[in-house]
């Protein structure tokens, strides 16, 4: 064999092996830098942070990882998220030019959460683009996790609210009791000095009667009974409920809502006795309720609508917007966070629905309400 061939061939063999050597090094400490990347997200899902404080806390290891664009768009508790991070690339200007695919993501807990991702990265392929998908995919799986968290402890705090619920029920019986007891001992009296003695006996009793009826009114919610819907007078349920939570308001116009009457109630109870201390506060201007019906369209029926501005009260620790629907989030010292989400839920549970446009000055409510029997899905009638 010619000893110019042989080595050219060994030549050739050299440049191979090292052309794999340094591929084969350059993927492992790429491999290297990826792994360490996935500990560290792994190591957020540690610490235990809320499923909207993931993304910008993943963000600077995801930009590691090569990707230049993250959005994150939908419903948190009623509430529009729309935030982004990185800067999203440009189209190729050139035809032949290929654009990186994005990776799109979809999250969702029932009707409360609904959560869309994409993220861009700044290769069209190769080695790098799988190991950056790795990632994102570790990424995914921590804020899927943190989200079903935060959903398993929405629903046993719901069913220890309804355990407490039971216990607040024997409560109400006790105190029933009592009250029943103290009856029959007045009843009973036929003398001046068994009149003084029941008296006496009343006094020594109240203040534990009091504590007892004070924690049933501040923890016992509303349970509506299984009523029909029927069409209801939306000015005197707004009427009624101002003066149970002792507030003077101005109502202008009138409508007509389809809904259960202990739907409504709850609704509005819970939504003016949260509000309340805020329109009580001394200077406070009177609130000013509107109502109206907006017209039918042919994608949407004709709702009564009820709109009204709540402002900040000064000593209230105001809650962030994307929290106030969402249930155990609460601005007000000692609150539990429910009276805004029982609110929205019973509304919607009518076909309605309770939204909020917050800005500094305080909070806009609309309370949206079908004025007619609505057909049921799937129903030819």
């Amino acid at each position: 064999m010619d000893y110019g061939v042989l080595n050219s061939l060994t030549l050739i063999c050299l440049a191979a092996g090292l052309t794999l050597y340094l591929t084969s090094r350059s993927l492992a400490r790429r491999a290297r830098s990826y792994q360490a990347g996935m500990q560290s997200l792994l190591q957020l899902g540690a610490q235990g942070l809320d499923p909207l404080d993931i993304p910008p806390a993943a963000w600077p290891l995801l930009a590691a990882g090569g990707w230049q664009h993250l959005q994150l768009s939908g419903d948190w508790f009623g509430y529009l998220v729309e935030s982004e991070w990185g800067k999203k690339p440009e189209q190729p200007l050139n035809r032949g030019q290929k654009a990186s695919t994005p990776l799109a993501f979809r999250l969702s807990s029932g009707n409360d959460v609904l959560l869309v991702m994409t993220l861009t990265h700044s290769a069209v392929g190769g080695e790098g683009r799988l190991f950056a998908e790795q990632l994102a995919k570790v990424f995914v799986l921590l804020l899927e996790s943190a989200l079903r968290v935060r959903t398993e402890a929405i629903s046993v705090a719901m069913a220890e609210r309804a355990r407490l619920t039971l216990y607040l029920q024997h409560d109400m019986r006790n105190l029933a009791q009592w009250v029943g007891w103290v009856c029959s001992d007045f009843n009973d009296c036929h003398q001046p000095e068994s009149l003084l003695i029941a008296a006496r006996r009343l006094q020594q009793n109240a203040p534990l009667a009091r504590e007892r009826a004070d924690r049933l009114v501040a923890l016992l919610g509303n349970n509506p009974a299984n009523q029909q819907a029927a069409l209801l007078d939306l000015r005197l349920a707004v009427e009624n409920a101002a003066q149970m939570a002792g507030v003077q308001v101005d109502i202008s116009g009138q409508a007509q809502a389809w809904i259960a009457q202990a739907l409504l109630a709850r609704a509005l109870d819970n939504l003016f006795s949260n509000l309340a201390p805020n329109w009580r506060n001394p200077g406070a201007d009177k609130p000013l309720l509107h109502l109206r019906t907006s017209p039918e369209s042919p994608f949407k029926p004709a709702m009564a609508e009820l709109r009204f501005f709540s402002p900040w009260p000064n000593a209230q620790v105001r809650i962030e917007p994307l929290r106030l629907f969402e249930p155990f989030a609460s601005g007000r010292a000692g609150g539990l966070g429910l009276g805004l989400y029982q609110a929205r839920k019973s509304l919607q549970e009518a076909n309605g629905d309770l939204s909020a446009e917050v800005d500094d000055s305080g909070i806009t409510f609309v309370l949206t309400i079908p004025d007619r029997k609505m057909p049921a899905q799937g129903s030819a009638n």
